[in-house]
């Protein structure tokens, strides 16, 4: 409970501020109140009791109240200080306030106002630990998690992240596959308020949209052939927690529509039910697609895409941090070493250069698993050039793809006419098999049937 060092000479306005206070709640909790009516039994309390709050009377028998306000915050320095005073004088609040007291109040004292202020310290105070727990605890997840760099970018991205967890505020992840998207929504959810709570992670670019929204919302009995019984949704499930929603980019417009009431409503229907259920939840979504894009091409809702970009965060790819590829080499051979019994100790000055102009299309994910391939392989304690895969170490390999299709840009034709050759060379190329072409376009495949049929495509 909130404790409160309440330093007052007359005993009558002591006495009845205590009682006032002993029936005072703040989040449920009631206040322990430690009275003192001089300055040396008040800094005697203050070095041997917890204190949340000091109120003092600012004219003593020993001297001025405003002078304990020193000796509070060498102890405690986030210990609020309000000051009692009958001399309403700017003088007087000046001062207070100059030598690190956050407030003061007149006397005789209005009981009414003074609760509001003790609240209000004491709420702020609270508060203020609170962040400062989440911020370190935020820290302690970065250095084990795995998200490990010293770039600009990276620091921009931990700060943000940092501003973020501790405020109860739906946000959404863009960046490439491979860049960490999934690791920082559990780093978020780890340091905010919420982290004792569940976290659930939907990939929604794995299922249909009847599943999905089964998956999501719940259904209940009769709902469909073999629903049973009543069945709970992720959402359900996060309740008090927090919902990671990967791919977002690929949810079927009906989907969106049940989500972005979800979000407005704060309740879910069950497939099948028209009872709404409440939910306390967190969203973050994450997407490797511009969103934006999306909803100009009216493949997502502007205003789905507004409530949960309320807070938007660009996960920066491998190479634009490939400063920091020394520092992932070093964290990723320490785990290797161990798990596979070897002494890699180092990496050639050929292979970190090589390392730090490819352009790692899968992102730290790519490079975690090259790098693993090669420490099993390895037959010295330095890795070389000759050690990386066959694949990775073509010429052609070390630039974007995009660099040799520019040679063949035909000026003067639509975006619409490239996308339907593209999509014909490779399901051609794949002999129709849909899953393979997917993967190798970076779509899924649900996307990838939305194409055939938007371009009537015979298969």
């Amino acid at each position: 409970m909130p404790s409160i060092l309440l330093i007052e000479d007359n005993l009558m306005q002591r006495k009845a501020i205590a009682e006032f206070l002993n029936l005072q709640k703040i989040k449920g909790q009631g206040l322990i109140v430690w009275e003192a009516s001089d300055l040396a039994s008040a800094s005697s309390l203050l070095k041997n009791k917890r204190i949340d709050l000091v109120l003092s009377d600012l004219k003593l028998p020993d001297g001025e109240g405003s002078s304990l306000i020193k000796e509070t915050h060498q102890i405690d320095p986030k210990v609020p200080f309000l000051l009692l005073t009958g001399e309403p004088s700017i003088e007087t609040a000046v001062d207070a306030i100059q030598k690190g007291a956050h407030d003061y109040l007149l006397k005789p004292v209005d009981l009414v106002h003074l609760k509001k202020k003790v609240v209000s310290l004491l709420e702020t105070a609270s508060l203020r630990v609170e962040n400062q727990n989440l911020r370190h605890r935020l820290d302690e997840n970065f250095a084990t998690e795995g998200f490990i760099g010293k770039s600009s970018v990276l620091r921009e991205l931990i700060e943000k992240v940092k501003q973020i967890a501790s405020v109860d505020v739906t946000v959404t992840l863009e960046g490439e596959s491979g860049t960490g998207k999934e690791m920082i929504a559990n780093l978020i959810h780890q340091s905010s308020s919420r982290s004792s709570q569940a976290f659930i992670k939907v990939n929604c670019g794995a299922l249909t949209k009847t599943l999905l929204e089964s998956e999501l919302f719940g259904s209940s009995k009769g709902a469909y052939t073999g629903a049973d019984r009543d069945r709970e949704g992720y959402f359900e499930a996060a309740n008090g927690g927090t919902i990671f929603l990967d791919e977002i980019g690929e949810m079927e417009p009906e989907s969106q529509v049940r989500l972005l009431r979800v979000l407005e409503e704060r309740h879910v229907i069950r497939v099948g039910s028209t009872k709404p259920i409440p939910v306390d939840i967190r969203i973050i979504a994450a997407t490797n697609k511009q969103i934006l894009d999306e909803v100009e091409k009216e493949l997502f809702r502007e205003d789905l895409y507004y409530r949960l970009a309320v807070v938007k965060l660009s996960l920066p790819s491998l190479r634009e941090h490939a400063e920091d590829i020394p520092l992932l080499f070093n964290h990723f051979i320490t785990s290797f070493n161990e798990k596979y019994g070897k002494s890699v100790r180092g990496i050639s000055k050929e292979l970190t250069s090589f390392f730090q102009r490819y352009h790692w299309p899968g992102n730290v994910r790519e490079f975690r698993n090259v790098l693993e391939g090669m420490v099993i392989l390895a037959s010295d304690d330095i890795l070389q050039v000759h050690d990386l895969p066959l694949e990775l170490a073509r010429p052609s390999k070390s630039q974007p793809k995009g660099r040799k299709l520019l040679k063949n840009i035909i000026p003067g034709h639509s975006w619409k006419d490239y996308e339907l050759v593209i999509l014909q060379r490779n399901l051609q190329f794949f002999q129709g098999n849909r899953e393979q072409t997917a993967e190798s376009l970076g779509i899924s495949e649900r996307t990838l049937y939305r194409k055939i049929r938007e371009y009537k495509i015979e298969v």
